[in-house]
């Protein structure tokens, strides 16, 4: 790899401040604003506040699916100016804005298309953008992560790696088209990107070895994954934060304090870290499950 091409993969969150921890929005302008205005407010508040996007930014929903299930795709897919708008947050402030790498943003920039509404979607989304919209979206996924860990005990990643990863800067050797790793990285290109879902024992390896070769982790934080609830956890050292596949009103964010120590999933709690994206009547809402 050349030196003056090198991206870096990884970044470690300082222990200060507060993060914002979002998953799929794969398009939804909606879901977007909501969590720009949170973080907005946090920075006015004088607060350090991060803002971590686990993934998957394009690809909304297609008319048939709309109309086949308008309760969970309630939105028009505005993927080219929602990524559009996290880029030009990036530009702004690049220390504080982190997007990591979702299988289907990995199409735009060097791995295999995905095909959830149509049967090539990277070549439907770039069909219908300007050449300066197509820019907008190598640049952004270009110089995505594939995990970050926040020092309160999270590792963070789009999808559910499984435990051969054998130290956490390895991932900043990875090279986003498939072909330019060797078997090793590759492997870690495509589990940081799509698995679904470990075993406990398999994600507590993991998280062991990125412990010792990094920071302490205690919960893998993960997008990737639909559920109606707004979120879910399977294990005490998983949860996922979910937007796309759940109804408006139950779709959840994380808000973490930075300095804080998270023993495990089970210290994230539902309408205190497990936040929802829209208050019902104005206020946040409780467990829906």
């Amino acid at each position: 790899m050349s030196e003056a091409w090198w991206i870096p993969r990884t970044r470690l969150l300082p222990a200060r401040g507060r993060a914002l921890i979002s998953a799929d929005l794969h398009g939804s302008m909606v879901d977007f604003e909501a969590l720009l205005g949170r973080f907005e407010a946090l920075r006015r508040a004088g607060e350090e506040a991060h803002w971590v996007l686990l993934g998957d930014l394009v690809h909304g929903p297609s008319e048939a699916a709309r109309a086949r299930d308008p309760a969970i795709y309630d939105y028009e897919d505005a993927s080219p100016a929602l990524v559009e708008a996290v880029l030009e947050l990036r530009r702004a402030d690049p220390e504080h804005v982190h997007v990591l790498l979702g299988n289907h943003d990995h199409g735009h920039v060097g791995g295999p298309p995905t095909r959830k509404f149509y049967p090539d979607e990277v070549t439907h989304l770039e069909g219908r953008c300007t050449s300066a919209q197509r820019a907008a979206i190598r640049e952004l996924f270009g110089e995505a992560l594939l995990s970050a860990i926040a020092p309160c005990g999270l590792l963070l990643a789009h999808a559910c790696p499984d435990d051969r990863l054998v130290r956490f800067a390895d991932l900043d050797e990875v090279e986003l088209v498939v072909g330019a790793n060797d078997a090793y990285h590759r492997h870690l290109l495509g589990a940081f990107t799509r698995p679904y879902g470990q075993p406990e024992a398999v994600t507590r390896r993991l998280l062991e070895k990125v412990s010792a070769s990094a920071l302490p982790v205690r919960a893998l934080v993960h997008g990737h994954e639909r559920d109606p609830a707004g979120w879910y956890s399977e294990h005490p050292a998983q949860l996922s934060p979910v937007i796309f596949g759940a109804p408006r009103a139950a779709r959840r964010y994380l808000e973490v304090d930075l300095s804080a120590e998270y023993a495990d999933a089970r210290a994230l709690r539902d309408g205190i870290e497990i936040r929802r994206i829209h208050e019902v009547h104005g206020e946040p809402g409780g467990d829906p499950r």
